[in-house]
């Protein structure tokens, strides 16, 4: 499914300033979850790491392929919400396609896939470019701040907690309050 073109225009300016293409590229990409424009800009042997609660949501993790990369982005991300805009607050490029890094932050504008919700969380992405290909990307979303917008509700971390007595012999008697035994 490809982004409108308003919103793939939003990846190519970071504040004011013109993006260099083959940063752009990437990002445009991803929007676009075009698998073919993906094969030519991600390197065979890509390390992916979107940090994030893997054992909840499967998009979150290590990919070690492109055809992993580009499964990733054409079918699981969009299981759970379809990207549709970067907004970039902070873009630091250093070098070029041919050894290039990249720090971006910003905001991932989003719309659930179930619920249509508008999302829109903030992202902090490290990228590695060698060759004219993508080889190494970093990156770590607000992923409290996605994970309440994507359940709809605030997610309570509130919880009572019992502080143990750093005494030796009074860990034994608090360890047996906290876990009484049963009657013989």
């Amino acid at each position: 499914m490809i982004a409108d073109t308003e919103t793939l225009a939003v990846a190519r300016h970071a504040a004011g300033r013109a993006i260099p293409d083959w940063v752009a590229d990437f990002f445009e990409a991803y929007l676009a979850r075009d698998a073919g424009w993906l094969e030519r800009i991600l390197h065979d042997d890509i390390d992916w790491l979107l940090a994030g609660p893997a054992d909840q949501f499967d998009h979150y993790g290590r990919r070690r392929d492109k055809e992993s990369v580009i499964e990733l982005i054409t079918k699981i991300i969009p299981c759970y919400y379809y990207p549709t805009g970067f907004v970039f607050e902070h873009l630091i490029v250093e070098g070029d396609a041919a050894a290039g890094q990249v720090a971006a932050h910003g905001r991932l504008r989003a719309r659930q896939r179930d619920t249509g919700r508008s999302l829109n969380f903030r992202f902090a992405n490290f990228l590695r470019f060698e060759s004219g290909k993508l080889v190494s990307f970093r990156g770590i979303p607000d992923t409290f701040d996605a994970v309440e917008q994507m359940v709809g509700h605030a997610v309570d971390v509130t919880r009572a907690i019992k502080t143990l007595s750093a005494f030796p012999g009074d860990l034994v008697a608090d360890a047996e309050a906290l876990h009484p035994r049963a009657p013989d």
